[in-house]
């Protein structure tokens, strides 16, 4: 089956984590997509946890791995599409949950001359202990009404009334990459993640969302569509500014369209730890 999709989850040293997530995506109504899970450099139980969930299933993955050497979430990420072969690329994290039909609402709202950005809700603490602790009940999705749910409305799945708003943007400056989705084709010509913000986590997204609205793709909001549930953890906040927020303001007045050190550059660090039968 040709992938209509690439679901690329970054990820580092939280399996039980991830094995959640791999679950929801294992879930999914649309099944014409491709798994990649890209692994900053985590411990070997990260390599376990991927082996028994997905080595029995029927979806077309790959686990690749980088050295770790610091916070590389562009090099990483550009490492996970390499791996990969789908038109179009879902980018998340290893801690947001995947509404069952993710992947459908995706593939339903990519565009050519725009990009997606999906939408997520926050569980509280005590649902996140219940879910590392119990699993994943089926297709599970938390109740917009749960105690202590952040952002509930983004709980509610109602892609027909979402469409109604869906308006493409020609600037959005609270993009997060944890729910992305980009044609390979505008990933290619941006030249991907940009690895000289490697190193402080958050501004890689804000320089690779103004590069494609540099060459004039637009954003689409998801609303009600393409949701996560992510899961509840300690979270540092950044304060003051530093030499990456400057270069963030070049890349701006330059209106600067490709990386610096983008995917055309990367070297050739990088393994496949296991992959299904026959992953390209």
């Amino acid at each position: 089956m040709t992938p209509k999709a690439a679901i690329i989850v970054s990820t580092y040293n939280w399996p039980e984590a991830l094995g959640l997530v791999l679950r929801s995506a294992m879930q999914q109504s649309e099944d014409a997509f491709e798994l990649v899970i890209a692994d900053d450099g985590s411990r070997p139980q990260t390599a376990n946890a991927v082996e028994s969930l997905l080595r029995p299933t029927r979806i077309a993955w790959c686990h690749v791995r980088q050295e770790d050497s610091g916070f590389r979430q562009s090099r990483v990420r550009n490492l996970g599409v390499r791996h990969s072969t789908a038109p179009l690329l879902i980018f998340i994290d290893h801690d947001t949950l995947l509404h069952p039909r993710f992947v459908a609402d995706h593939v339903r709202l990519a565009r050519r001359g725009s990009f997606v950005q999906g939408k997520r809700c926050f569980l509280p603490e005590t649902e996140t202990q219940r879910l590392i602790r119990d699993g994943l009940d089926g297709a599970w999705w938390p109740s917009p009404w749960l105690g202590g749910l952040g952002n509930r409305k983004n709980a509610i799945h109602a892609p027909s009334l979402g469409d109604a708003f869906v308006r493409p943007r020609r600037f959005e400056s609270a993009i997060r990459g944890c729910n992305i989705a980009v044609l390979r084709e505008d990933f290619m010509e941006v030249d991907g993640f940009d690895e000289i913000y490697d190193g402080v986590w958050g501004r890689e997204d804000s320089d690779f969302a103004n590069r494609l609205f540099h060459i004039g793709r637009t954003c689409r909001n998801a609303w009600f569509s393409a949701l996560q549930a992510h899961l509840h953890h300690p979270q540092t906040k950044r304060t003051g500014r530093d030499a990456l927020d400057d270069e963030l303001d070049r890349m701006r007045v330059e209106r600067r369209k490709r990386a610096v050190a983008g995917y055309s550059l990367m070297n050739s660090e990088g393994a496949v730890v296991s992959a299904s039968h026959g992953y390209p």
